[in-house]
């Protein structure tokens, strides 16, 4: 897989995660295809177009859920015969929410905006097993990120708070620099 961030977008200007469909459409749009490089073998300029797929995103717009049918392309290296999708940040890898879904998700569960979990994974469209999961790996990425003192310095709440008021730069070189660091996206593995 290639996490596409705007750096590798050409004529990329400011767009907010208020929108993810509206954000992903800009990225594909956008993309310089010169610009990729091999995750596998590190070849530039090696990446041309093979093949696309259709996946659901669930977004979370507007105080609802909504589930998109968006198409994911694949691009294969000439050098080491390995094919790539394309998934920009909005998307959490191998997971069918959208970052911004998971994250309001976490904060409703945080700020008790619902009187039991079952009524808030009810409104989000979601199983409670699958709320825990996602919530377990919050944790689990959020002490990743800060380190074991600091997790327990810093309460969820005010993590997540933290996140959803950056700007959609902060929001992306936070994925970027957490994948750099873990090897994983944010949440990448809830599934």
């Amino acid at each position: 897989m290639i996490r596409l961030f705007s750096q590798l977008c050409k004529f990329f200007k400011q767009i907010s995660f208020e929108n993810e469909i509206t954000a992903f459409n800009k990225y594909v749009g956008s993309v310089n295809v010169e610009a990729l490089v091999c995750p596998i073998c590190g070849a530039k300029h090696a990446l041309s177009p093979f093949a696309s797929y259709k996946r659901h995103l669930v977004t979370y717009d507007s105080n609802t859920a909504q589930d998109n049918i968006i198409i994911i392309s694949r691009y294969i290296c000439s050098s080491c015969k390995r094919t790539h999708a394309l998934l920009p940040s909005v998307i959490v890898p191998y997971m069918s929410f959208s970052f911004k879904f998971t994250l309001y998700l976490i904060h409703d569960y945080l700020v008790h905006k619902y009187h039991s979990v079952e009524v808030m994974c009810e409104h989000y469209g979601i199983a409670i097993s699958t709320f825990y999961r996602i919530l377990q790996k919050f944790k689990e990425h959020k002490q990743t990120w800060l380190g074991l003192l600091k997790d327990k310095l810093i309460s969820n709440l005010s993590f997540i708070q933290q996140i959803l008021n950056s700007s959609f730069d902060e929001i992306e070189d936070f994925i970027i620099q957490f994948l750099k660091r873990s090897g994983s996206s944010f949440f990448q593995g809830t599934s």
